[in-house]
């Protein structure tokens, strides 16, 4: 019940951070705002959700009790009150401050959340992982198709009513009196030498970047690229609904697969996998049914990117809180960089070109995790060479004799 508590807790906490993109076009419209300036104040919220992760994740690493998850849930809510901004000059720079407090809000329930996942040691961690992350990208799909609907009907002002759907969530955070993960030091000698053989935490962080980067392209930018296409609105909202759906999925599917295969291996494999889908969805973007092969490049996409989260929980470098505060947050930071950096060249060569390039970025992490995955074979092997004892000089005699 905790587990499906910290779950819809992130579904709620992603679907915030989902709205903007699938109703950027109706804020451009209403607020007469250029592409870069609608980009922006996407951006702004990214940035501050994902930026401030690391820190959040810094600050609390030693405390127990969930109190930046009631925080959180309260302030992501902010972005809901778009409605209330005035049409006129002012409203781009008041646009850009409700997406700053937000985004704080959607910072601070990430690390915390996922400490959270931790605490429960029941369960093993790669389905833990998978089910926390399932309802994130769950409320990331949602997000789109919800914000998206309400808009087209209600106006700004359909989105009012989501604010109060934090309360449910601070209830029963504190009625199931969910704690946090707090990581024990190392004492032992052998545990510390077990320790110095894990993977680099900032080997999986450069092998998430590229991808990340892809990600952030396509979920920010395909629904205004199906809208100049002539689709309706939700129609974009339901596309990334469609690929968080398949990634979902996938979390779960992969998750079982790497139980035995291994999360390294796998996330390999699943990069590798998304790019035929993406390839294929490209080439038949405006058939309406090409929308099951964005299912399955989210399918592989997310669960290579959960997958990756697994093995942060166990690699060597940073504490507990910062290591999932870089990779939930600082990944997804740094990419939201990348793509506010091109969207100059978005708006001069079309969104629609940008999106051709997409498939690369997962391309590139494929090809880094293989390096990770034979840099890491041949550590293994040196030093299972360094631990075996040599034979005594007596034994050798004996031996020739």
């Amino acid at each position: 019940m905790q587990l499906f508590v910290l779950a819809g807790v992130h579904f709620l906490i992603d679907l915030f951070a989902s709205m903007l993109p699938a109703i950027l076009p109706a804020i451009r419209e209403e607020f007469s705002l250029s592409l870069s300036r609608g980009g922006f104040v996407l951006a702004a919220l990214l940035m501050t959700s994902n930026g401030l992760q690391p820190l959040i994740g810094h600050m609390r690493a030693r405390k127990r009790r969930p109190l930046f998850l009631h925080l959180g849930l309260i302030v992501a809510a902010g972005i809901c009150l778009l409605g209330v901004l005035p049409r006129g000059s002012g409203a781009f720079a008041l646009m850009i401050l409700l997406a700053l407090v937000s985004g704080c809000g959607i910072a601070i329930v990430h690390p915390e959340g996922l400490r959270a996942v931790h605490w429960l040691r029941r369960i093993p961690s790669s389905v833990s992982t998978a089910v926390f992350m399932a309802g994130g990208f769950l409320g990331y799909a949602s997000g789109g198709v919800v914000s998206a609907f309400l808009v087209s009907r209600f106006g700004m002002k359909g989105l009012y009513p989501l604010i109060f759907c934090p309360v449910i969530g601070i209830v029963l955070v504190i009625f199931l009196r969910i704690r946090l993960a707090v990581e024990r030091e190392v004492r032992d000698k052998d545990l510390a030498r077990t320790q110095k053989n894990r993977l680099s935490f900032w080997l999986i962080m450069a092998m998430a970047m590229p991808a990340a980067v892809s990600t952030t392209i396509l979920a920010n930018l395909l629904p205004t690229v199906l809208n100049e296409l002539g689709f309706e609105l939700t129609f974009g909202g339901f596309s990334i609904t469609m690929f968080g759906l398949g990634g979902a999925v996938g979390s779960f599917v992969w998750a079982y697969i790497a139980r035995k295969k291994g999360e390294l291996k796998c996330s390999i494999a699943s990069l590798f996998l998304v790019i035929p889908f993406l390839v294929a969805y490209l080439a038949l973007i405006e058939n309406k049914m090409a929308i099951w092969m964005l299912f399955g490049a989210g399918f592989c996409a997310v669960a290579a990117y959960v997958l990756m989260i697994t093995l942060s929980r166990h690699a060597a470098g940073l504490s507990l809180g910062q290591r999932m505060g870089f990779m939930v947050g600082g990944t997804w930071a740094l990419a939201n960089i990348v793509f506010m950096a091109l969207l100059p060249a978005a708006e001069h060569f079309g969104t629609d070109a940008l999106l051709q390039f997409v498939p690369l970025g997962y391309l590139f992490s494929a090809l880094f995790g293989l390096f990770v995955l034979l840099k890491t074979k041949n550590r293994l092997n040196t030093n299972l060479l360094a631990q075996q004892p040599e034979p005594a000089s007596g034994a050798l005699k004996t031996r020739f004799n």
